[in-house]
């Protein structure tokens, strides 16, 4: 072998040998300076380059680049001041992350103002690649606008053209610009499942099934059908409980056993597990003799239909649903909307081993990552597209926003009803749609699988529009109606349509009223309130997860407080404490959080974990920037009291102050009502705090001035001074 040096061919035999060792290293310099990527391109702002009327006020940032661990994004008034530091309006500080894209996360930026950025990325491994041209988007932001005065509305599947003309703002019908052509339009899709035929029907491929069959087979990856490569595996046998046909109340739940996939029982690779390696599996927790019998169903058991989840990261399906897919389905309409898009493997997939998603390491976020890469295609070929999805919530949020199925109902109780207040706030200031949905109480037509409570229905409307007030913004749209929807159109009232004018401020609390002492003040839990170390300088008593610390400048009484800081979305940190409580006793557990720019979801949270057989409780949640706000669950333990008590930020990036955390025997839930004031209305919510609904819940509360109650059928009441609202009860107050 023999190598050339300037015009010399030499032998690396001839070579002395502490001469060998520089050389090596020369040849490994100037083949990494080879197969270094080059600097990010295709750098575009909310999915266009260098836009100049970017609606969003915290918009998407997109770069591609072949390798990436990491990034940083400056943004600034100028060119130059990108290099000033002192000058730049935004850094975001190097992010560890191989997603490509980011959200404008720093101060609020000017309106009708240009601003330039550019981004710094590290390779996969770690070395700073050239930087790319800085780029400019120029905001022009706008409130989504509305029809009705006060509400912003829109409506699921229903909506008559004539419907459509007089309430709606936008809906999923493309007929309603017949009544009027300013209603938004969205189409119903899927992107994370697929419905196909049931085999015995013997019904040939429809819809997007006969569409992506017919992708697979003009792009060669099959001779007939979908490349089963495409959908979603289990990786081993697990239960999974459906509906039996389709997904009705009135339809039986049925327990079935879907076997398992696993690659290595398939030794000849010849894409069956056949007798001889059947008999003698690699993965004996996997019995599938073909994939297809692996895939993972959602909501229903067949026939006449199947429905599976997909493999969201593929890169054809990717293709398929972003250039092929989606431009069809939303030809005609202003944009679309996709149902079922959780953040993690849709259905009994996210709680079960998946072949396609270990969801260990490095990819125990790869689902999100996948979905926002899908989506980023997307709108990239649909930049002038609304696209929304059920749920979704990411940060980058990279669609246009999200439809909040199942936002509120009247038995939520208070502290997660102020949680998704909060978040809607939240993502309203991000500048994200939002089609947040009250779900109405149980109507054996109208609201099948609505919870049973006894109320009127028209103390549950005036709820579910005064809910809404509480977090209405430039960008929230609000719904009325449950799953099915085949009547939704029926359960919408007058009231909506009243005219309250805009709000002035944000939501408040207006009263509490501490309706009874528990029956122990005792907290259960050993330094809830943060003040002791064990030797590591961890709080005492808890069984700490990094990154957990005390933080004696940040507290709410005390000495100090127990911090967590997040720089990443896959952060999961449980903090813990076992408690041996009493068999069926009921408890309070209530914890006060600070926040600062919690993103994503959930966020920081205070939860009640493992009483086996505890009815009510639930999750306290934090998120967005708060100062100190507390929130109370109330629980029953079961005959087994042993649980634990845990706190933790999950799934979301920022900083969070943990402080005073009890656990009372009792229920010690305070009656609190929030107001809202309005350009010519006062709005107060009740929100429900567990027990009964009737008037032993009823506190009084003198108003600021002399009000006419808007009642549900539009018309206005006698005018009062003071109200009196009892539990899971609002009232709309016009001056």
């Amino acid at each position: 072998m023999g190598i050339r040096v300037g015009s010399q061919k030499t032998s690396l035999g001839r070579i002395p040998r502490n001469a060998i060792l520089p050389l090596l290293m020369v040849l490994a310099a100037c083949r990494a300076a080879l197969c270094a990527p080059g600097p990010p391109e295709n750098l575009r702002c909310e999915w266009r380059v260098n836009p100049t009327d970017v609606r969003d006020p915290c918009p998407e940032l997109y770069w591609e680049v072949g390798s990436q661990s990491a990034f940083r994004v400056v943004v600034a008034r100028t060119p130059e001041d990108l290099s000033k530091p002192k000058a730049v309006v935004w850094d975001s500080g190097k992010i560890e992350s191989r997603l490509p894209i980011v959200e404008y996360a720093g101060p609020r930026l000017e309106n009708d103002r240009t601003y330039y950025w550019s981004v710094r990325v590290w390779d996969a491994d770690g070395r700073p690649i050239p930087d790319p041209p800085p780029q400019r988007f120029s905001l022009r932001v706008r409130p989504m606008p509305h029809h009705l005065p006060t509400a912003r509305t829109f409506i699921n599947f229903g909506g008559t053209p004539d419907f459509a003309r007089d309430w709606l703002d936008l809906c999923f019908r493309k007929e309603a610009k017949q009544g009027r052509s300013s209603v938004l339009t969205t189409t119903y899709a899927l992107v994370c499942t697929m419905v196909l035929p049931h085999p015995s029907t013997g019904r040939p491929l429809a819809g997007k099934a006969k569409q992506l069959a017919d992708f697979c087979i003009a792009r060669g990856l099959t001779r007939e059908g979908i490349l089963e490569d495409m959908f979603c595996h289990f990786a081993k046998d697990t239960k999974v409980r459906l509906h039996v046909g389709v997904e009705r109340a009135a339809n039986p739940v049925e327990e079935r056993v879907c076997p398992g996939w696993d690659p290595r029982n398939d030794r000849d690779s010849d894409g069956k597990v056949d007798d001889a390696e059947f008999a003698d599996l690699a993965n004996p927790e996997a019995h599938a003799r073909e994939a297809r019998q692996a895939r993972i169903p959602i909501y229903y058991w067949g026939p006449p239909n199947d429905d599976f989840v997909m493999n969201v990261g593929h890169p054809a399906y990717q293709e398929f649903m972003a250039s092929a897919h989606a431009p069809s389905v939303c030809d005609g309409y202003d944009g679309i909307y996709f149902d079922t898009v959780p953040t993690d493997v849709a259905g009994a997939g996210r709680s079960a081993a998946v072949l396609e998603y270990p969801r260990q390491g490095k990819e125990a976020d790869k689902w999100l990552r996948d979905l926002q890469m899908m989506f980023a295609k997307m709108k990239i070929n649909l930049p002038g597209k609304i696209i929304t999805a059920n749920n979704w919530d990411a940060n980058p949020m990279v669609i246009d926003g999200r439809q909040s199925e199942g936002w509120q109902n009247l038995l939520r109780q208070a502290g997660r009803w102020r949680e998704r207040i909060d978040q809607a706030i939240e993502r309203d200031r991000r500048g994200k749609i939002q089609l947040i949905q009250y779900n109405p109480v149980f109507h054996p037509t109208l609201a099948e699988f609505g919870p049973k409570a006894p109320v009127s229905y028209d103390r549950d409307k005036l709820f579910g529009l005064a809910t809404y007030y509480m977090a209405h913004g430039d960008f929230s749209y609000f719904g009325f109606g449950r799953h099915p929807y085949g009547h939704v159109q029926e359960l919408w009232f007058e009231a909506i349509k009243y005219d309250i004018g805009e709000p002035a401020g944000s939501y408040y609390l207006f009263a509490e009223v501490d309706t009874g002492a528990a029956a122990d003040k005792r907290n259960h839990l050993a330094n809830g309130d943060f003040e002791r170390t064990d030797a590591d300088d961890n709080p005492d008593g808890w069984t700490a997860a990094e990154p957990v610390e005390l933080d004696p400048g940040v507290k709410h009484g005390g000495r100090s407080s127990a911090k967590i800081i997040s720089t990443d979305v896959t952060i999961n940190n449980i903090n813990k404490q076992y408690v041996r409580l009493k068999p069926h006793t009921t408890y309070t557990l209530m914890a006060w959080v600070k926040t600062e720019n919690v993103r994503g979801s959930p966020g920081a949270q205070v939860y009640p974990y493992e009483f086996e057989g505890a009815t009510g409780g639930g999750l306290l949640t934090w998120v967005g920037t708060s100062d100190w706000r507390q929130q109370r669950t109330v629980f029953t333990t079961g005959a087994d009291a042993e649980g634990r008590i845990n706190f933790r930020m999950y799934g979301a990036t920022g900083r969070a102050w943990f402080d005073d955390i009890e656990l009372l025997e009792g229920a010690h839930v305070p009656q609190q009502v929030f107001a809202r004031k309005y350009a010519k209305a006062l709005v107060l919510v009740k929100p429900y705090s567990g027990g009964p609904f009737d008037d032993s819940t009823a506190t009084t509360h003198k108003l600021p001035g002399r009000f006419r109650p808007l009642r549900a059928d539009g018309t206005l009441g006698d005018p009062i001074d003071e109200v009196t609202l009892r539990s899971a009860e609002a009232g709309i107050f016009v001056k």
